[in-house]
């Protein structure tokens, strides 16, 4: 294999976890918010940061998607997590959730995320049937913002102040 399509599978598998055989698309999710929660954990606790991290890996998504059948030999295979990655940092981009704390907002924006990213509802499996790399990335990219939106209305109802 080349080095580009070596570097193009370590970005479409967010640096291999996507090569888990158990749940690769909850594994990928898992990644992503662990490494918001190391930036966190750090003190860069900017909100922006996983949206700046969301347009990078959506952007290199983009850049090497064409590679994904040749790669994998299928449109959209499971192994495949960018897509999630960045619904996930999509997600944790809602300034709440770092303005509150880095444990249970980071469960629940994951929960949230795979919630909508597994279920497909509210037009989120409608985006996945676009042919190609934008119909892979487009679905998680809506499931990321609908998580965002619950965070946002939870917090407005006073529910992310109830966190211990």
């Amino acid at each position: 294999m080349s080095k580009e399509r070596r570097f193009a599978r370590w970005i479409l598998t967010f640096g291999g976890s996507g090569a888990s055989p158990h749940a690769p698309g909850t594994v990928g999710s898992l990644a992503a918010v662990a490494v918001i929660g190391a930036l966190w954990a750090s003190g860069l606790r900017e909100w922006w940061i996983p949206l700046l991290l969301a347009f990078l890996i959506g952007w290199a998504h983009l850049a090497v998607g064409d590679q994904i059948a040749p790669i994998f030999g299928k449109a959209d295979p499971a192994s495949v997590v960018s897509d999630e990655v960045c619904g996930q940092w999509i997600a944790l981009s809602v300034p709440l959730v770092s303005d509150v704390g880095w444990g249970w907002p980071l469960l629940i924006a994951f929960g949230l995320f795979r919630l909508f990213d597994i279920t497909k509802i509210c037009g989120v499996g409608r985006l996945e049937k676009i042919p190609g790399k934008w119909g892979v990335l487009l679905d998680d990219v809506l499931a990321g913002f609908y998580a965002g939106v619950v965070l946002w209305a939870l917090d407005a109802l006073g529910g992310l102040e109830l966190l211990p």
